[in-house]
């Protein structure tokens, strides 16, 4: 996977990631909200696997504004798309 990124520090604290992975059948963007206690490990592993997961798009599910069913708090602050 080749993974390009970039970061914003939020007035928050917290960083935005902004990413592109290509490598895949499918390339992929998105973003990642992260604390700023997160390695830099930490967050290419969590993009490594939503991107790998995002692959078998009809295994995958992510937050979005409609969702039916209750939503699992912790389910992780990031957002995947097809480019």
């Amino acid at each position: 996977m080749k993974l390009k990124w970039s970061t914003k520090r939020l007035a928050s604290g917290k960083f935005q990631v902004s990413f592109q992975a290509e490598g895949f059948d499918q390339p992929c963007y998105g973003y990642l909200l992260t604390e700023p206690t997160s390695t830099v490990s930490e967050v290419v592993d969590k993009i490594h696997r939503h991107v790998e997961a995002m692959q078998h798009r009809e295994n995958y599910f992510q937050r979005n504004l409609y969702s039916l069913r209750s939503r699992n708090i912790h389910s992780g602050r990031i957002l995947v798309f097809n480019s």
